[in-house]
């Protein structure tokens, strides 16, 4: 079981680990369960370690610092696509539905989405879609390149009409 001081961890960061919706949490229950791997909190930012050398750096609001290749960080890929999936289909569900309170609940999710999408992180997850490396079960409509555009485009329109 890993303990860890998050008297010096960014708030940003407590949040995605900690709570249930966090968008690392699965990856912190998994990390329970690995005797191997022990962690350290330097710089607000928490460090991952693998018998002894780094494999990965989880920050609050920037992205991911994988240093080698591990199994927690093939997890940490897994687990984004399933957060940005979760995030786009309330989206989507959200501007079909056309709402205000529909869409106002949504505009974290929309930031989310398009900052996702303007990312290396979506380019590799892209990627990894077209090499046939992520799991068959996954889904990954997030990783469509049409199915996201056509997301924010709409969302952008329907913001516009309001104005």
């Amino acid at each position: 079981m890993i303990t860890i001081d998050t008297t010096n961890m960014c708030s940003h960061l407590q949040r995605k680990l900690f709570e249930k919706d966090g968008q690392y949490h699965s990856l912190w229950i998994a990390m329970q369960d690995d005797s191997e791997l022990t962690t350290v909190v330097r710089s607000r930012q928490l460090h991952i370690y693998r018998n002894g050398k780094k494999v990965l750096v989880l920050a609050g609001k920037s992205v991911p610092k994988i240093i080698r290749e591990d199994p927690i960080c093939e997890l940490l890929q897994i687990e984004r696509i399933k957060w940005m999936e979760q995030r786009f289909n309330n989206a989507l569900a959200a501007i079909k539905d056309g709402s205000t309170n529909s869409l106002k609940t949504i505009k974290e999710d929309i930031a989310e989405l398009s900052k996702y999408y303007s990312s290396e992180l979506w380019k590799i997850d892209f990627a990894a879609e077209e090499a046939g490396n992520l799991p068959p079960d996954l889904k990954r409509g997030v990783l469509s390149e049409d199915g996201i555009w056509n997301l924010l485009a709409d969302y952008r329109d329907i913001q516009k009409k309001k104005q």
